[in-house]
């Protein structure tokens, strides 16, 4: 998995514009609703056999943080 097949998902699940989904921007500032986030994160368990806790994502956390993560334990 790379990180754009992981940005697209994180488009596709937020309604956010691909081009708006920076690496270093903080997810705070993003305006991904909880429910799209936890939508994210189920979409996420699914595709990829990764199971994230909503409690584990913060706002202070950077999109790159997040995919960072995602690959991560897809390795583990």
């Amino acid at each position: 998995m790379s990180d754009e097949e992981i940005l697209a998902l994180v488009a596709q699940e937020s309604g956010l514009p691909r081009e708006r989904l920076d690496m270093d921007a903080r997810l705070g500032t993003l305006d991904i609703s909880s429910i799209d986030m936890v939508s994210l994160l189920f979409e996420v368990e699914d595709r990829y056999g990764v199971e994230i806790e909503p409690e584990q994502v913060t706002p202070e956390m950077t999109l790159g943080e997040l995919v960072n993560r995602i690959r991560e334990k897809a390795k583990a």
